[in-house]
């Protein structure tokens, strides 16, 4: 099992501040978070690092444990406008399919949707494409005639996720 911790890297190292774990609705003290990573295997996401491909083609239909993870902190959880539901409830899903549309494995081409939404994708005509490095929804024609993007991502951090180089 993962759980995703979120904390400022001055607040963790000081004791100070809080953090917040997905699922839980409540931020969490630093310190908390602090004894919880002395008890556990830490897994740290650094921005830019590479210590993880976050990018794997065509090479596999299915994303990655790592890749899950990068998706949840870009989109927060379902990615759908309004959606409450935490990262722990979603399936990662291609914004071009694997299978009809050769759409790779890999972040520019994933988004993270509860099991409703990712049914109302395949079943009423709603599409997905990258609008600055974010998810947006497109309505079919009879909910929006002009059929505007919605962004849904409950940004946490300032993130754009980017393929591997």
């Amino acid at each position: 099992m993962t759980v995703v911790v979120r904390i400022d890297w001055e607040a963790l190292r000081s004791g100070r501040g809080t953090g917040e774990i997905d699922g839980v609705r409540s931020p969490v003290s630093a310190g908390t978070v602090r004894r919880m990573a002395a008890d556990a295997s830490m897994i740290p996401v650094v921005l830019g690092g590479g210590s993880e491909v976050l990018d794997l083609g065509r090479a596999r239909r299915l994303f990655s444990r790592a890749q899950r993870i990068a998706l949840a902190e870009r989109d927060g959880g379902c990615a759908w406008p309004g959606c409450p539901h935490p990262p722990s409830y979603t399936e990662a899903h291609h914004i071009r399919w694997w299978d009809a549309h050769t759409g790779p494995t890999d972040l520019t081409n994933g988004v993270l949707l509860c099991g409703a939404h990712h049914h109302r994708i395949h079943d009423d005509g709603w599409e997905i494409r990258m609008v600055d490095g974010l998810p947006a929804f497109i309505p079919p024609a009879h909910v929006d005639p002009h059929r505007r993007p919605r962004i849904g991502v409950r940004l946490r951090l300032r993130l754009r996720l980017r393929p591997a180089a």
